[in-house]
């Protein structure tokens, strides 16, 4: 998000979508990037992709994170923050099973219509407790519109 797997690069990008919590973009071809580190790990390569949102999907939410119905499916619960405008502030906690660890997700998110980058704090924790920690510097721009 994604989350449930480490390497956490994974895990900032499971923030979930809340219903009314959409956050409007333009519409078009944009590039996402992300940068994750986590403790006591060699450093991750930085993972970068592109994904082209119609009209009707044109919102920060579908390029950050899965779906609602994905966050569902593995149990685990939304909190958004404060709402400012130009910032979108949201903690997500999955629990950990039997494949993979329990993660806490924390993101801080400044947008405009065409860009946003934010950064992302996360603990990943198995069931005995050992956790560890990580951080994630996200960001992401729109380059025009969708190849056809």
């Amino acid at each position: 998000m994604r989350l449930f797997l480490l390497p956490a690069a994974v895990a900032v990008s499971m923030i979930a979508v809340a219903a009314g919590a959409q956050t409007a973009i333009q519409a078009g071809e944009w590039e996402t990037t992300e940068k994750t580190e986590m403790e006591g790990m060699q450093p991750m390569a930085p993972s970068s992709k592109k994904v082209c949102l119609a009209a009707d999907e044109a919102q920060l939410e579908r390029l950050l994170f899965p779906t609602p119905d994905e966050i569902k499916q593995h149990g685990c619960t939304y909190e958004p923050g404060a709402k400012k405008a130009g910032s979108l502030i949201a903690t997500l906690t999955c629990p950990p099973n039997d494949q993979s660890p329990g993660v806490t997700a924390k993101a801080e998110i400044t947008y405009t219509q065409t860009s946003y980058q934010g950064l992302g704090q996360l603990v990943a924790a198995d069931k005995s407790g050992t956790s560890v920690k990580g951080k994630s510097e996200l960001s992401g721009k729109r380059l025009g519109d969708c190849p056809k």
